[in-house]
């Protein structure tokens, strides 16, 4: 699996795009909290926005500047799948409200 393109999305929530062409959003928080060091600068969200891939590495996934990274297996597991929106207007539900007659 490898990560072909990543988005900051908010706090410590990523886009990714992988591979087999799913995109997730995966929410970094929990490993950014297990307390290892090299992960601590990331909880300056200024910082944690600094984000890319890392080509360097095979299969690629993100990093920042401080050397962090993780593992893109990892971050597929954590991902939650992006929903693709259906084209077209929204379909109204009919109203289970009762008609009463007056």
């Amino acid at each position: 699996m490898r990560v072909l393109q990543v988005d900051y999305v908010n706090k410590y929530k990523v886009k990714l795009l992988f591979s087999d062409k799913k995109e997730k959003v995966v929410d970094i928080e929990p490993i950014i909290n297990k307390g290892r060091k090299i992960f601590q600068p990331l909880k300056d969200v200024e910082y944690f926005k600094k984000v890319s891939l890392d080509d360097d590495v095979s299969p690629s996934s993100i990093c920042w500047p401080n050397g962090a990274d993780i593992c893109p297996d990892v971050l597929y597991e954590m991902g939650k799948d992006l929903k693709k929106k259906a084209s077209g207007k929204p379909t109204k539900r009919p109203s289970r409200r009762a008609n009463h007659v007056v």
